[in-house]
């Protein structure tokens, strides 16, 4: 009877064992995986805040877009043109990444992609608080001045 429970003991150490030993084991490669998806997904969530944020101003009061691309998107079929636009360019930025996840070169990658982002979201900070403080009645007067001024009456 000692001897089975030992027997049993022993099984259920090695099994603990062996889940330490897996865990132990982790690759870089799935480290850098699980990293990569996590800076995708922030990267894209900042991607949909941007259109969100772009999508208001342009409806709203207008702004000046600096995005040549985007630009052309609302030239050509407006505000649904600039969603699929920016809707295809997350999937496919964020798609790519993450198939090639677990290589060095798409952390480095993806943690560029968020910065730029990170500093889109300051810019968008900035602007909401500018636009607050000089009013719609100057940035109005902004669509005179800079030919890349944008509103969409849609």
């Amino acid at each position: 009877m000692s001897r089975s429970l030992s027997f049993i003991g022993g099984i259920g150490a090695g099994v603990r064992f062996g889940r330490a030993s897996a865990a132990a084991c982790e690759s870089e490669a799935d480290r850098r995986a699980r990293r990569v998806t996590v800076l995708v997904l922030a990267t894209a969530l900042l991607g949909l805040f941007d259109l969100a944020y772009t999508l208001t101003y342009l409806q709203s009061t207008g702004m000046v877009e600096l995005n040549p691309l985007a630009r052309f998107m609302i030239a050509v079929g407006g505000a649904g043109q600039l969603v699929r636009f920016k809707l295809l360019t997350i999937a496919l930025s964020s798609g790519l990444l993450y198939l090639i996840r677990r290589r060095p070169g798409a952390e480095r990658c993806a943690w560029i992609s968020l910065a730029a982002l990170v500093l889109l979201s300051l810019h968008w900070v900035n602007y909401i608080q500018n636009a607050e403080k000089i009013g719609p009645t100057i940035l109005a007067e902004s669509a005179l001045i800079d030919h890349r001024w944008i509103a969409i009456t849609e």
